[in-house]
C-alpha cells in the first residue's frame, strides 16, 4: 500500500507520519475490504486498481481542452502592440522607397557597383 499512500503521507514533528484526509479514506476502505473477506494483499490489489483508473482518467484529457494560461487581457495588449509595430514599419518602409533611388536612370549616371551583380543574382 506504500505506493498507493505515498502522496498522503507527510513528516511531521519529530518525524511523526502524518496521513492526509484521503489517505485515512483509503485506509478506511482498505479494513472495509478486509472485513469482507479479501486477504490484505487482495484488498490492497483492488485499491490500487481503484486509484491507478483514477490517475487515468484525470491524465484522458485532451490537452486541446486544457487552458493555455494566457489572459485575454494579455493577449489584446501584444495585438495591439504588433499592429502598432506593423504600421509603423510600413511607414518606414514607405518612407524609405520615397527615398530610395529609382531603378531606371534616366540622368545618364555611372550605375550604383551593386546594380551591376543584379543580373547574376536574378539568373538572368
Amino acid at each position: 500500500m506504500k505506493d498507493v499512500l505515498s502522496d498522503h503521507l507527510r513528516r511531521g514533528p519529530n518525524n511523526q507520519i502524518l496521513l492526509t484526509d484521503e489517505g485515512l479514506e483509503t485506509l478506511r476502505q482498505l479494513q472495509e475490504l478486509y472485513d469482507s473477506g479479501l486477504t490484505m494483499t487482495e484488498a490492497s490489489e483492488v485499491l490500487r486498481e481503484k486509484a491507478y483508473n483514477k490517475r487515468r482518467a484525470e491524465r484522458a484529457v485532451s490537452p486541446r481542452l486544457a487552458s493555455n494560461g494566457t489572459k485575454p487581457d494579455e493577449t489584446a495588449g501584444l495585438v495591439s502592440q504588433l499592429r502598432d509595430e506593423i504600421a509603423f514599419l510600413r511607414e518606414r518602409v514607405s518612407f524609405l522607397e520615397s527615398k530610395a533611388p529609382s531603378e531606371g536612370r534616366l540622368t545618364g549616371e555611372e550605375p550604383e557597383w551593386w546594380e551591376q551583380l543584379r543580373g547574376d543574382v536574378d539568373g538572368a
